[in-house]
């Protein structure tokens, strides 16, 4: 199967200056971080909803 290899898919290079991919990547790893943030702030939520509902007796 090592055949025509202009028929072969491939990814073509970025068009972007070296400063706007800086400022993409920065971006995404605002992104990420944000969401791993949320994430953590609703499990701790969980756990002090959870933590409240076990030690109040009605």
């Amino acid at each position: 199967m090592t055949g025509d290899r202009s028929r072969e898919p491939y990814i073509a290079p970025s068009a972007d200056s070296p400063e706007q991919t800086a400022r993409k990547a920065k971006a995404g790893k605002g992104i990420v971080i944000f969401i791993a943030a949320f994430a953590i702030g609703a499990f701790l939520l969980y756990l002090g909803i959870l933590i409240y509902a076990s030690t109040v007796r009605v």
